[in-house]
């Protein structure tokens, strides 16, 4: 993810702003997905959305020890290896949970970038990688987010949207 371009723009503070409306497309994308696009494997819809919901919510938890003084430990492993982790501890979870899970973790990740005492933290992927501010980090999800919702726009064809039902039973 860091590395790809997105940090050219840094320390933006539009960055949540920018954040939260890819977060949103990618989830309105995968609201629009028939039901088979999830049975799709092994890197389908379901899994990238679990993929991102799992490191959304480690962000969030590693800002948050961060801010109340308490140690974290890193993830370990390469991030095929983390990714295959972040899909298996979901697998049970459902799309319509998923993409709840996804757009709290959002709120908290974006509340986290615009308060002033964690503003500043620094995150990093996994352990032994580098770490970024957060206002230059949420940048770099930003584009990992978008390029993902891009990727699964260009893949699978959507349904109309007034037919959620779909996704109900994902």
């Amino acid at each position: 993810m860091p590395g790809n371009g997105a940090g050219r723009v840094t320390g933006s503070r539009d960055g949540p702003r920018r954040l939260t409306a890819s977060v949103e497309t990618f989830c309105r994308t995968v609201e629009q997905l028939p039901a088979r696009a999830f049975l799709v494997k092994p890197w389908g819809p379901r899994q990238v959305l679990a993929h991102l919901v799992f490191w959304h919510e480690t962000y969030v938890r590693q800002i948050e020890a961060g801010r109340a003084g308490i140690g974290w430990l890193f993830p370990e492993g390469t991030l095929k290896e983390l990714n295959e982790e972040a899909v298996a501890s979901l697998a049970a979870v459902g799309v319509p949970t998923m993409l709840a899970r996804f757009r709290a973790a959002n709120t908290r990740l974006c509340r986290l970038a615009a308060d002033p005492n964690t503003a500043g933290a620094r995150v990093q992927l996994k352990r032994d990688t580098k770490s970024w501010p957060l206002s230059e980090f949420i940048l770099q999800v930003e584009s990992h987010v978008r390029r993902h919702g891009d990727e699964i726009r260009r893949t699978y064809p959507s349904r109309r949207a007034s037919s959620r039902s779909d996704v109900s039973r994902a």
